[in-house]
């Protein structure tokens, strides 16, 4: 889309549509503005212009609503957004999962090493929340998000970050002696 002013060229981003669950479309805009504009080599962008296609001739350009997240298309000499500027609902579902994995990697990369600290793990994640940009409302879903990612890896035998763990083996694996100049001592 161009618009002229005074006689000089402006060109203003062109953008699709995608609804998100609510606490997902305020992180998203929090950490990268409304409309979103993803980082230039980011996977996100990737996934976009991957799918990017010429309007359909029985397709209107889409309108924003309430319930949607305008994001930027990234710029491609191999596909002009001014052209390629439409994704089917398949696509859009793929953005989806795109936006999803990176708020499950941003939420776990931020408070995975936090679950050993003094403050319990509910104040952790809505203070996680808060500095993110999602409603109090939402502080039970981001949660349940963490506790159902960490407790997939318990499932396999990964502990990261549990704090009550199940330990078959009572007996440690060495014995570690503590030496100074003089002695050697067991522990």
């Amino acid at each position: 889309m161009c618009i002229f002013v005074d006689k000089l060229l402006i060109m203003k981003d062109f953008v699709f549509y995608i609804k998100l669950e609510h606490y997902l479309a305020q992180w998203l805009t929090h950490s990268l503005g409304n409309p979103v504009r993803f980082p230039a080599q980011s996977n996100e962008n990737s996934v976009i212009r991957r799918f990017l296609q010429k309007l359909p001739p029985d397709k209107l350009p889409e309108m924003p609503s309430d319930d949607t997240v305008a994001i930027v298309i990234p710029d491609s000499k191999a596909k002009d957004p001014a052209v390629y500027n439409y994704l089917g609902p398949l696509a859009k579902e793929a953005v989806v999962e795109s936006i999803e994995d990176l708020f499950r990697r941003n939420l776990w990369s931020e408070l995975g090493d936090m679950t050993s600290s003094s403050v319990g793990l509910n104040k952790t994640i809505a203070a996680w929340c808060e500095m993110h940009g999602i409603d109090i409302d939402y502080i039970e879903t981001v949660r349940q998000k963490y506790y159902r990612m960490r407790n997939a890896y318990n499932r396999k035998g990964m502990f990261l970050g549990s704090l009550t763990r199940k330990r078959e083996d009572k007996t440690p694996v060495f014995v570690q002696h503590r030496t100074t100049a003089n002695n050697t001592e067991q522990l």
